[in-house]
């Protein structure tokens, strides 16, 4: 839970009483983010309430029988009846300066915090008392991440141009994206998002399977096409790092850019398409191969070693051919301990643990965040051993939304075991998935079917309950990173 709700939670409840009531002269605790944020984290209802009548009412035809906790908010308190009073937990007067005591309480009254901006300057701890200047920059720093209202933000999301082939659109989009997660209301601007959704559907069925063809001399517009556009740009002796974050969405690395700028760290910002269906088997199999992913790929660290080192010292490779000592694969770190290598390859996959333990994509950027710090740290040791360094991952995450799991007929004639995802199928051949849309003709329109597989295209799963995940074609899942570091 986030710290801010914790310390909310415990400023407004009291121990053994499941109701509680409060004055709130400043309206925090009435705006609506503040209330859906409280709710979703730690199931505390707040609801305002006008008069002691209403609180009766409310109270004998509601919250007399239910187990719901709730923190009444009046402006006057002590007109409660007596026999109501005593089942509730007093916690008089709350104003937001009340959690931010290292700030000017004038400034942060004046400011009118949006809840984001309130958890932001928060969560920042300050160990000394801030003058009124220093408040106010403070709030500006929050004002330009958090202080935008949902509804702004959604009409901000669905005005950005459309140009899939350009960085700047998915840029703006996880820019706001990335607002509204920070808030915790992702889900107030999901319809949103797969209206944009279905704009990327339509170029995916134009445009997307000529791609993994095309041209990596200007840039790798899949990820099948980073190392021959690696070893096109770079020669023999040049020290090239790879960075491959594993189920890095784009407004995951946006918090890692961040982390950079602020280390002094300039990025040249591009993106790339991770392969479909949008699993490690298939997509960082087709980084690691520099070429189409094969189906039959056993995937581990060992192979994908192998892959790095077999792509490197190809014969075919010409006056850039190089010896496996001149080359080296690391799996599930960034820091390396031989920097005259010439080509590294890292693979951090404890983002995507973390991804895939997250119960909310507020969840996930909270575990962002931390990570980001010793991940940015790492990145700059490279680069101060004198390393160009690539930053790309094999594919992004979504908060997928349950249709129903399997049943075991489903799953009979399923390639193998990586067959089956929350957001992909891939049949042993054609006629096995045809037979599957037959019979589930009411989603055949809903996925993206090509070959022997099929991949959900909007934000479903093939499971009983809602989770972040992979697999499929939502733009979220299949635009990745691709960002350059030049060496110094």
């Amino acid at each position: 839970m986030d710290e801010f709700i914790h310390r909310l939670e415990q400023r407004l409840t009291g121990e053994g009483k499941r109701l509680s009531i409060v004055r709130n002269p400043d309206g925090f605790l009435q705006r609506p983010d503040t209330q859906q944020a409280v709710l979703n984290a730690c199931g505390l209802l707040l609801l305002p309430i006008s008069s002691s009548l209403e609180l009766r009412v409310r109270y004998e035809l509601y919250d007399k029988n239910t187990r719901e906790r709730i923190c009444y908010i009046m402006d006057d308190p002590s007109s409660v009846l007596p026999d109501i009073k005593r089942l509730l937990y007093n916690a008089h007067t709350f104003s937001i300066p009340d959690l931010m005591p290292a700030c000017n309480e004038a400034e942060i009254r004046q400011a009118r915090l949006t809840f984001g901006m309130a958890s932001y300057i928060h969560n920042k701890k300050f160990v000394y008392n801030l003058s009124a200047v220093e408040t106010k920059e403070v709030i500006e720093e929050a004002k330009k991440r958090y202080g935008e209202d949902i509804n702004e933000l959604t009409t901000k999301l669905k005005s950005i141009p459309l140009k899939w082939e350009k960085v700047e659109t998915m840029d703006s989009i996880c820019h706001i994206l990335l607002k509204a997660i920070s808030q915790g209301v992702y889900d107030k601007m999901e319809s949103a998002v797969e209206i944009i959704n279905e704009d990327f559907q339509q170029y995916i069925a134009e445009k997307y399977f000529a791609l993994s063809s095309s041209s990596h001399i200007v840039k790798p517009k899949t990820v099948n096409k980073i190392l021959p556009h690696l070893a096109y740009k770079h020669n023999r002796t040049e020290k090239v790092a790879l960075v491959v974050i594993d189920g890095m969405t784009f407004w995951q690395y946006l918090i890692l850019e961040q982390k950079l700028t602020g280390l002094g760290i300039k990025t040249k910002k591009d993106a790339t398409m991770a392969w479909i269906p949008s699993i490690t088997k298939l997509s960082r199999q087709a980084i690691f191969r520099g070429n189409i992913p094969q189906q039959d790929y056993g995937q581990t660290p060992i192979a994908e070693g192998r892959l790095w080192s077999e792509f490197w010292s190809n014969r075919y490779r010409g006056s850039k051919q190089m010896q496996p000592y001149e080359i080296a694969y690391t799996h599930d770190s960034l820091l390396t301990d031989d920097n005259v290598l010439y080509k590294q390859a890292f693979v951090d996959v404890s983002l995507d643990r973390k991804m895939h333990s997250s119960s909310s994509n507020k969840d996930l950027y909270d575990l962002t965040e931390n990570w980001a710090e010793e991940a940015a740290e790492n990145i700059k040791l490279l680069h101060e051993q004198g390393y160009t360094i690539y930053i790309t991952a094999d594919h992004g995450n979504i908060m997928a939304h349950s249709w129903r799991s399997l049943n075991s007929q489903e799953r009979t004639f399923l390639y193998e075991k990586e067959s089956k995802g929350s957001r992909h199928l891939i049949y042993s051949n054609a006629t096995y998935l045809d037979n599957f849309i037959q019979n589930n003709p009411e989603i055949h329109k809903e996925l993206l079917v090509h070959d022997n597989w099929a991949v959900w295209k909007n934000s479903r799963c093939f499971k009983g309950k809602d989770e972040i995940t992979h697999g499929g074609s939502h733009f979220l899942e299949v635009i990745v990173p691709f960002v350059t570091i030049e060496k110094d």
